[in-house]
């Protein structure tokens, strides 16, 4: 009985999710949690403590938030969004390698500085506007996205996701980081395949398909390599890099390419990087807000505003604004994204904390799931990506799905005495994926791109994404059992 009532919660999000929708799901869950919470024997003391630990994950989450929805704003309202997005029309090159170009570079640029289905809002019209169907567009750059989402929005998912919830040392985060980077390359490529095939079923065959996978390439390789050093930047810097070896692949810098508009954005990478690059400047910013023992209940939180993303993201949106002598900061636009994000934000958080810290008269919710888990003995690996990919269909987040079933990933990992950065880097890597097929973005890409039936996106990019689920698994399992 007691093993069915650990998983309850996330039984409840699953069901309510597909049936009722995410809102009353999380508050759902929640509720369902509180009561199994004291049910469990935790006191009111760790009650309020666990909310405290909720709260200063969420504000965490939220100050990137906040700072890559006003940038980003003001760069839409001012013209810049679509300057980038046309800044390489004069480039010569077949319209197909043009789709890939977009489709890889755009997205990624996107996701990397703003995430939270920025990209899927952004790069399907530009490649409509290319004279593409819009059910191939969505479905492509959401399966992109699958490795995009990785690292997020500056590393969000990898680091507010997984490092401090789980309290995680930086050796472990730079190891998740580089597996779950390699392995998600060699799983898109892999993909490429089903998006040929894509491409044939709309009547558009793919004749330049060495030149894709040299584009592929000039994004994967420094991906993988600023992975291990600069996980948070790896998605924009590759893009960028990206960019610049395309114009000179293609022989674009003999035309007027307006890449001044991407000078934001370089900016941005530019600002984050510093304090990696000037030591000082890193202790300087090192502090934090500390909250321990909360209300007696051995839990501790902290806030690191100095190293969050949202002041690097406020100097630039700033210099954006001054620049092109805006005469607003559309913060209405900004704060209602906020308020938007929150409203699902918090009660997810909060229904992880729950059954992480019930643990108290004996073994939380999250141990009995594991200990479940954990029965799969040495094949585990395999079942690892499609909780994740499970997190992210259900909540839309690739973060919130970390934050949900990244403990449980964990304990079970330690009780099997697997690395604990290859458990991860599997529940990371399945969390990602499962963008490609998360509700969220297929209804706001779809919508937008004026797409009525959009179930039919859900039907071209499940199949890819359990594959890559299972590639994934597979991969782990091999890394795991023979290194």
């Amino acid at each position: 009985m007691v093993y069915f009532l650990s998983v309850l919660p996330i039984l409840v999000l699953i069901i309510l999710s597909l049936t009722k929708g995410v809102k009353e799901a999380v508050y759902a869950g929640l509720l369902v949690t509180l009561v199994l919470f004291f049910y469990w024997g935790a006191s009111f003391s760790h009650f309020l403590g666990t909310l405290g630990v909720s709260l200063m994950t969420t504000i965490n989450i939220l100050m990137i938030v906040f700072g890559a929805a006003f940038l980003y704003n003001i760069m839409d309202k001012t013209g810049l969004i679509n300057g980038i997005s046309h800044s390489l029309d004069n480039l010569e090159t077949t319209k197909e390698l043009k789709f890939f170009l977009l489709a890889i570079g755009l997205t990624a640029l996107f996701e990397g500085v703003a995430g939270f289905g920025t990209p899927g809002a952004i790069v399907p019209l530009l490649l409509i506007s290319l004279g593409f169907n819009a059910i191939l567009s969505v479905s492509v750059v959401l399966l992109f996205d699958g490795l995009f989402s990785m690292f997020g929005a500056v590393g969000t998912p990898l680091l507010t996701g997984l490092q401090i919830p789980l309290q995680l040392p930086g050796a472990t985060v730079q190891n998740i980081a580089i597996l779950s980077a390699v392995a998600g390359v060699m799983v898109i490529a892999v993909l490429l395949l089903f998006v040929f095939r894509l491409f044939a079923q709309y009547n558009i065959p793919v004749k330049d398909k060495k030149q894709v996978l040299v584009l592929y390439s000039f994004f994967a390789l420094p991906f993988c390599a600023l992975a291990y050093f600069v996980p948070e930047l790896a998605t924009v810097l590759a893009a960028l890099i990206m960019l610049v070896l395309s114009v000179l692949y293609f022989k674009g810098y003999q035309r007027n390419l307006h890449l001044q508009y991407w000078v934001p954005y370089a900016a941005l990478a530019f600002l984050l990087l510093l304090p990696k690059l000037f030591n000082p400047l890193h202790r300087w910013i090192g502090w934090d807000i500390s909250f321990n023992n909360m209300f007696g209940s051995n839990i501790d939180a902290s806030l690191k505003p100095m190293q969050s993303p949202l002041i690097p993201f406020i100097i630039v949106g700033l210099g954006v604004a001054f620049f092109t002598k805006t005469q607003s900061f559309y913060l209405k636009d900004t704060f209602g994204k906020i308020i938007t994000v929150l409203i699902v934000l918090f009660p997810s958080i909060a229904v992880a904390q729950l059954m992480l810290n019930s643990g108290v008269s004996q073994p939380s919710m999250v141990n009995y799931i594991s200990e479940m888990l954990a029965r799969l003995g040495n094949f585990y690996p395999i079942c690892a990506p499609f909780i994740g990919i499970t997190g992210s269909f259900i909540t839309g987040s690739t973060t919130i799905s970390n934050v949900v079933f990244g403990p449980s990933q964990l304990v079970t990992g330690e009780s099997l005495n697997m690395p604990p950065a290859s458990v991860l880097a599997l529940q990371l890597s399945g969390a990602s994926m499962g963008n490609a097929i998360c509700l969220f973005n297929i209804i706001a890409a779809a919508s937008i791109a004026n797409i009525k039936n959009y179930k039919s996106v859900l039907a071209h990019n499940i199949v890819p994404t359990l594959l890559g689920g299972l590639l994934f698994g597979l991969l782990g399992w091999l890394f795991i059992s023979f290194f």
